[in-house]
């Protein structure tokens, strides 16, 4: 495929790739500076607590979303708005960290969806998320080849990708679900070189912005059976397809404050998502403890993406977690109060710096359950790690934690109650 990340000028992935000294650095996320961003695989939904363990549940109350078919165990004839939120605050290690820019804080709306079981079979779901995302600054020097020349240098990037998705999914009979998730990827990805010469004091910036957009299909399904009288299963799968997004690039140059180059268009390029294999099996004990396993494989490594000293390989996610619920009887039917979540997560990420690959170890906590008659809740926190300080690349611990609120009524009742 065409290498999409060519530039007539090098970016602050130079900073981890190549001889290049930084002076310092700002970022949220110091490999964001790759590709399309930071991916993000993370799920801000009621199984955050166990590591956005999900593949193989479903839910009657809360939007569980990383199969398309786990919808389909909604409740009959009511709604669920729901709005997901995260703070993460990270410290950095390296070569190029010191005490002044070794820390960092933030917080995000990560995604807004609204779902309704629409008949007895039936159940769809629309919302918006962040597929990708790009925050980074780095500064340092740069000599002028063949000159004793050195500009002060610093490059930055922000932006990302966002998902707009409506996922339908169909109850075939009581054991067996499937479910399609259509979505529109799209986004601008904007990135900037500042060189400043003091002796000249010349400036000269010039700022790249990256379009992207395209549609992209997931497909799921899931099983749920007994065991026995205490123990259920359920197994759940996902695939989708490799999928371009189709890409343009503009550019726009100025030295001193004057316009040299204003916004002018460089060419239409691509950029592919690979094909995706997961899997996900559940084992429930008594409607109440609920242990449960995924597997996800990205095959990134038959794209052939690379750039200088970076590349994409074939990524591999596993993750796992158990929950115990608190259930009271309601009209001689159990009824859920409150959740409590424990989980871990190892991540080899599709990327791949100086030959060192760019892992992820997490531990998650979590619980939720009912804000009165309508609200319901879940409330996470992630410790974790990820990246390395060999081969001169950034190490960042992390923790983060997620809160999602969902609001529950009524789509229409037909003379129905509902307790």
């Amino acid at each position: 495929m065409q290498q999409f990340n060519r530039a007539k000028f090098s970016f602050a992935l130079l900073v981890l790739a190549t001889g290049f000294q930084a002076a310092g650095q700002t970022m949220n996320s110091p490999y964001s500076v790759y590709g399309i961003g930071d991916i993000d695989f993370k799920t801000y939904n009621r199984t955050s607590g166990m590591a956005g363990t999900g593949l193989a549940l479903t839910s009657n109350k809360y939007i569980i979303n990383m199969n398309p078919a786990s919808i389909a165990g909604l409740e009959r004839s009511f709604f669920i708005v729901n709005v997901a939120t995260t703070g993460k605050s990270a410290t950095y290690q390296g070569d190029a960290i010191t005490a002044v820019n070794n820390k960092n804080q933030d917080f995000w709306i990560k995604g807004l969806s609204v779902a309704a079981k629409i008949n007895k079979s039936w159940a769809s779901n629309i919302g918006i998320g962040q597929f990708s995302n790009v925050n980074y600054k780095f500064t340092g020097e740069q000599a002028i080849e063949g000159t004793t020349q050195v500009y002060t240098t610093a490059y930055e990037g922000d932006g990302g990708l966002n998902e707009f998705y409506w996922t339908n999914a169909v109850a075939l009979n009581k054991h067996f679900s499937v479910g399609v998730k259509s979505s529109f990827i799209t986004g601008t990805i904007n990135q900037s070189e500042t060189l400043y010469e003091p002796s000249l004091q010349s400036t000269i910036v010039t700022k790249q912005q990256d379009y992207f957009n395209n549609f992209r299909f997931q497909y799921g399904a899931i099983y749920t059976g007994r065991l026995s009288k205490k123990w259920d299963l359920s197994l759940g799968a996902r695939y989708s397809g490799k999928t371009k997004l189709a890409a343009e690039r503009s550019l726009t140059v100025t030295q001193d404050g004057e316009m040299i180059v204003e916004d002018e268009f460089i060419k239409k390029d691509r950029f592919f998502l690979p094909a995706t294999y997961a899997g996900g099996i559940a084992f429930t004990k008594n409607k109440k403890t609920t242990f449960s396993a995924d597997y996800t494989y990205e095959d990134w490594s038959a794209l052939n993406i690379r750039g200088n000293g970076w590349r994409y390989i074939s990524g591999q996610r596993l993750s796992a977690g158990v929950e115990f619920s608190k259930q009271l009887q309601y009209w001689n039917k159990p009824e859920e109060q409150k959740f409590y979540q424990l989980g871990a997560v190892f991540n080899n990420s599709y990327l791949q710096v100086r030959g060192v690959p760019v892992k992820e170890y997490g531990i998650t906590a979590g619980m939720g359950g009912r804000l009165g008659n309508s609200l319901l809740y879940s409330l996470s926190g992630e410790f974790g790690i990820r990246g390395t300080t060999n081969a001169g690349l950034i190490k960042e611990n992390y923790f983060q934690f997620t809160l999602s609120l969902s609001y529950r009524d009524y789509l229409f009742s037909k003379g129905r109650k509902y307790y």
